[in-house]
């Protein structure tokens, strides 16, 4: 089938305002709350690694719970304000995802620090972020994409600072992002 160059304009204009719309319902709701729980999240969890050790490693398990809860209550609410599908594809996909990245280290028999283990569950979780973007808009590639290269420039360049880079740039950029989105974003 070959579209002409008026049909082509035509459904790049419609492309363009459902993006728009999708931009614009995130934006109102609440899609910015998600990245400041997060955010809030990582600085937490690097903080407690930072001052209590293994003690506070041992506490992560609870927060990324805490998280995952508020995330599901935050998407209700969305929900009920943004009526769009649940895409079962892209579910399946970030099911695949997890685990795969879930027999990875078992497979590998890979011996980790605390630090490689919380960069890896933050790469994984970051390449959750690029596939929704490129499934859904760009903007969480690039954070995906930022926050990857921000991980593994504090592991393999700042080791000795590691947790606090991940508070700063990892949960900071997420806090950011979301002030950018609630805020600027159009």
């Amino acid at each position: 089938m070959q579209l002409s160059p008026e049909e082509a304009a035509r459904a790049l204009a419609a492309i363009e305002t459902s993006r728009a719309t999708m931009r614009s319902a995130i934006r109102a709701y609440r899609g910015h709350a998600h990245l400041w729980l997060w955010g809030i999240i990582w600085i937490a969890m690097a903080m407690l690694a930072q001052f209590h050790g293994p003690a506070g490693i041992r506490l992560f398990p609870w927060l990324v719970g805490a998280g995952i809860a508020l995330s599901m209550v935050l998407g209700s609410v969305q929900g009920n304000r943004v009526r769009a599908p649940v895409d079962k594809r892209f579910l399946g996909v970030l099911a695949a995802v997890l685990v795969f990245a879930a027999i990875v280290p078992v497979v590998l028999r890979a011996p980790a620090n605390n630090q490689a283990i919380f960069a890896y569950c933050g790469l994984v979780a970051m390449l959750c972020y690029v596939i929704a973007g490129l499934w859904f808009d760009t903007y969480l590639l690039w954070l995906g994409l930022v926050i990857t290269a921000l991980i593994l420039v504090g592991l393999f360049c700042f080791p000795a600072i590691f947790w606090w880079w991940i508070a700063i740039f990892g949960g900071g950029t997420l806090i950011v992002t979301g002030f950018y989105i609630r805020y600027f974003w159009r």
